[in-house]
């Protein structure tokens, strides 16, 4: 079953480590910097990834799935408007390696704002609207499968 509590605790997790990245793409001027720099992001990615599926493969189809018609139009709206930010980060991963963040490190960090960016704005919609509207239908729906 999907705990809400938990996928928070790691929207806290993702969050300081892009506040880390952040930070980091600011000051690349050297290939060790950009190492420390892929390797952020992919602790990032590892993190990332999972939480995406889950939400993405779990959380947003339950609540596509809701008997009310609110929910279930913010939902597809949600998922339409951010559902694709794990094929997103995948690319912004594949593409800033090592030696293109130090041949362009201004437009990486152009590049590092707009996917943080993004999954800041996806991260608040959860937070406030999403994760309270699956844990008002979970205990809605106690002893269903909907939202497992």
């Amino acid at each position: 079953m999907i705990q809400t509590h938990e996928l928070s605790s790691q929207h806290a997790l993702i969050m300081d480590q892009s506040r880390r990245l952040s930070g980091l793409v600011a000051d690349v001027g050297s290939r060790g910097d950009a190492m420390v720099v892929r390797r952020l992001m992919e602790a990032i990615d590892g993190l990332l990834v999972q939480h995406l599926s889950i939400e993405d493969g779990h959380l947003y189809p339950a609540l596509m799935k809701s008997g009310d018609p609110e929910m279930r139009d913010t939902a597809m709206s949600a998922f339409e408007d951010m559902g694709g930010l794990c094929a997103v980060w995948a690319h912004y991963r594949d593409h800033w390696t090592t030696d293109r963040i130090l041949s362009d490190p201004r437009r990486f960090r152009t590049a590092t704002d707009d996917i943080i960016g993004a999954l800041s704005l996806r991260i608040a919609m959860e937070e406030s609207v999403l994760y309270p509207a699956f844990d008002a239908l979970q205990s809605g729906n106690r002893g269903t499968s909907a939202a497992a």
